[in-house]
C-alpha cells in the first residue's frame, strides 16, 4: 500500500552544521558526473521522450541569473577557469570538465558547457552568471568536482580509481543486455541534486560491466534499463587498486498514477511530475537517488509514472504558475496502489536585506536559496541591499549570501501563502587566523580553493570562507571569528578540523593523497567535524 508523509522539520543549528559537512563532502569535495553519453542513452531508454521535454519548458529554474544587471556585479567575469591535477601533482591534459546547472527541475540537472583541459592542464568555460556543478574526469582516474560561479578560478584534483565489476540481471536471474549505470553521490534529501559521478550505457550479451572511474569516497551504483524500475547498490567505497564485485537485479517496479490539481481542486494540465527514490542510510536523513520516473500531466491533470521502485518515493510537480510541490509516499506493494493527489500551491515568499557586519546594506551580493525541490535559485541584492524570492516551496530551506571569498549560510522557514522577512548579515570580523600549505604528490598545489566553515551566533548560521592557495601552495585566512572550523580542499576528500582562538594563528598543512584501500573495512561517509 502507499502512505503519504508530510512531516516538516524546522531548521536548527545542529541540522545546518550537519548540512555544511555534507555540502563539503557532497558538493565541494565530492565528485559529480563525468563520463558523458548521448542524452537519449542516459538511462537505457528510461528517460522521458523529447516531446515531454518540450512541454516541461513551462517551468524554468532560476539557478542562472539571466536578468541580473551587470552593474550590480562589478567583480563578475564571464568565465570559470582553473587547472586539473592528478594525485601525483602533475597537471592533466585532455581532462573533460563539465558545468551542469538546473533547468528542467530542482532535482534534474542539465549540461551547460564542457571543455577539455589544454596541454598545461588549464581549462576555461564561458557561462552566464549562476550556480554550476563543475566536474572533471580523465581516463585512468577517478572523478571529482566542485560548485563554482563565473568569475572564479578553481583547481580540480583527480585521484587514482578503483574498479567495480559485475552483472545486471532481471528477477529471473537472466542477464539484461542493454542497460545504463550511474555512480551517484550520497546526499541528503534536503540537498540540491548532484549529477552522476560516472554515467554510461552498456550493451552486454551476458549483462556484465566494468567501471573504472570511481570517486575516492562513498557512493552507490544505480542500474536502469527500458521496461524496468531502477536498482541501487549498497553504499560502497573503492580505493585505487581495489576491485569490487557487484551484481544488480532489476525489477518491473510499480505503476504510480495520480492527478495534479490547484488548491481549489481544479485539474492542472502540462505539469512536469517526477518520482525520486529516498533511501535511508544509518542515522542520516534519507539519501535522494535522483529522478526514478518522469511524466507530463494530461488535459485532465492525470499522470502515470511507470516502473517506480518500491520504498519511499518523493513525488514532485513543476509548472510555471506555482511553487514546486512535493509529497512523500511509501510504496510497499504494486497491488491496488491508490492514485496520488498532487496539490500544486503558490508557496510562500522570502524577502530581506543583505547586510555587512555593521548592519550596512550590501548591493550586488549573490543570494541563493538551496533545497532539493528547487536546487539552487539565485538573485542579486539591489542598491539598497534588498532581495526577494517568490514561489518558494514551504518548509525549511537554506539561504546563502556570497561576496568575494566570504559566504554566510542560514536557515529559513517558509510558510504557505506568507512572506517571510529575514535579513542575512556577515559576522563581525575576528582576530584569528589560519595558515598552512597544500601539497599533492609532494608538490605545491597552487590555485586550490579551500573551504573554511564555522558556526556563527546562536541562530544556527554558518560562516564560510574560501581562501585560494598561492604558487607555493600556501594559504592564509585572516580576520576569523573564534570557534571550531571545518577545513577542506575543494574537489578532494582531504580535510581536517581545527579551532581558531582570538589573536592567535592556527596552522594546518594538508596533503592530498589517494585514499587507502578499504579492503576488510566498513566504508563510511566522511563525518562532519
Amino acid at each position: 500500500m502507499m502512505q503519504p508523509s508530510t512531516s516538516q522539520r524546522p531548521p536548527s543549528r545542529r541540522r545546518l552544521w550537519i548540512a555544511v559537512g555534507l555540502l563539503l563532502t557532497a558538493l565541494a569535495s565530492v565528485a559529480l558526473f563525468l563520463a558523458l553519453r548521448p542524452a537519449e542513452e542516459q538511462t537505457g531508454g528510461a528517460r522521458a521522450p523529447a516531446a515531454a521535454a518540450e512541454k516541461r519548458a513551462r517551468y524554468r529554474n532560476r539557478a542562472v541569473l539571466r536578468d541580473s544587471a551587470p552593474a550590480a556585479q562589478p567583480e563578475a567575469r564571464p568565465t570559470i577557469s582553473g587547472l586539473v591535477y592528478g594525485s601525483d601533482g602533475n597537471t592533466l591534459a585532455g581532462a573533460t570538465v563539465v558545468a551542469s546547472t538546473f533547468e528542467v527541475a530542482g532535482n534534474v540537472l542539465s549540461t551547460a558547457g564542457s571543455v577539455k583541459s589544454d596541454e598545461r592542464g588549464r581549462f576555461e568555460l564561458a557561462l552566464p552568471d549562476g550556480t554550476y556543478q563543475l566536474n572533471a574526469s580523465a581516463e585512468g582516474y577517478g572523478t571529482t568536482s566542485t560548485t563554482a560561479h563565473p568569475g572564479e578560478a578553481v583547481s580540480l584534483v583527480l585521484s587514482r580509481s578503483g574498479v567495480i565489476e559485475g552483472r545486471v540481471l532481471d528477477e529471473r536471474g537472466e542477464p539484461v543486455r542493454r542497460f545504463a549505470l550511474d555512480v551517484l553521490s550520497a546526499v541528503t534529501a534536503e540537498t540540491p541534486a548532484t549529477p552522476p559521478l560516472f554515467s554510461r550505457t552498456f550493451d552486454s550479451p551476458d549483462g556484465s560491466f566494468r567501471i573504472d572511474q570511481l570517486p575516492s569516497w562513498q557512493f552507490t551504483v544505480r542500474a536502469t534499463a527500458a521496461g524496468f524500475a531502477p536498482a541501487f547498490s549498497p553504499m560502497i567505497a573503492v580505493a585505487a587498486g581495489d576491485v569490487e564485485k557487484m551484481d544488480l537485479t532489476l525489477s518491473q517496479g510499480c505503476i504510480l498514477t495520480g492527478h495534479a490539481v490547484d488548491p481549489s481542486g481544479a485539474p492542472l494540465p502540462g505539469v512536469y511530475v517526477d518520482a525520486e527514490s529516498l533511501i535511508a542510510v544509518g542515522e542520516m536523513s534519507p539519501v535522494a537517488m535522483e529522478a526514478a520516473a518522469q511524466a507530463q500531466t494530461e488535459d485532465d491533470g492525470s499522470f502515470s509514472l511507470p516502473h517506480v521502485p518500491k520504498g519511499t518515493v518523493a513525488v514532485r510537480g513543476y509548472d510555471g504558475s506555482n511553487a514546486v510541490s512535493s509529497m512523500e509516499i511509501e510504496v510497499s506493494s504494486c497491488d491496488d496502489l491508490p492514485p496520488v493527489k498532487l496539490v500544486m500551491s503558490p508557496g510562500g515568499s522570502l524577502s530581506g536585506v543583505a547586510r555587512d557586519a555593521d548592519g550596512k546594506p550590501i548591493a550586488g551580493a549573490r543570494i541563493t536559496l538551496a533545497h532539493r525541490p528547487i536546487g539552487f535559485v539565485n538573485t542579486v541584492s539591489d542598491a539598497q541591499g534588498r532581495f526577494e524570492f517568490e514561489q518558494v516551496p514551504p518548509g525549511a530551506l537554506r539561504v546563502i549570501m556570497q561576496r568575494g571569498e566570504q559566504v554566510m549560510m542560514a536557515g529559513v522557514e517558509i510558510a504557505e501563502g506568507k512572506t517571510t522577512q529575514q535579513d542575512i548579515a556577515f559576522p563581525p570580523q575576528g582576530t584569528g587566523e589560519i595558515r598552512g600549505r597544500v601539497t599533492v604528490g609532494g608538490k605545491p598545489l597552487p590555485g586550490a580553493r579551500l573551504v573554511l566553515a564555522t558556526a556563527v551566533g546562536d541562530e544556527g548560521a554558518i560562516g564560510m570562507y574560501y581562501p585560494v592557495t598561492a604558487e607555493d601552495g600556501s594559504y592564509r585566512a585572516s580576520g576569523l571569528p573564534p570557534g571550531p572550523y571545518i577545513l577542506n580542499v575543494e574537489s578532494t576528500s582531504t580535510g581536517a578540523g581545527l579551532r581558531v582562538r582570538p589573536g592567535e594563528v592556527a596552522t594546518m598543512d594538508l596533503q592530498v593523497v589517494d585514499p587507502p584501500s578499504m579492503k576488510g573495512k566498513e566504508a563510511a561517509l566522511p563525518p562532519p567535524q
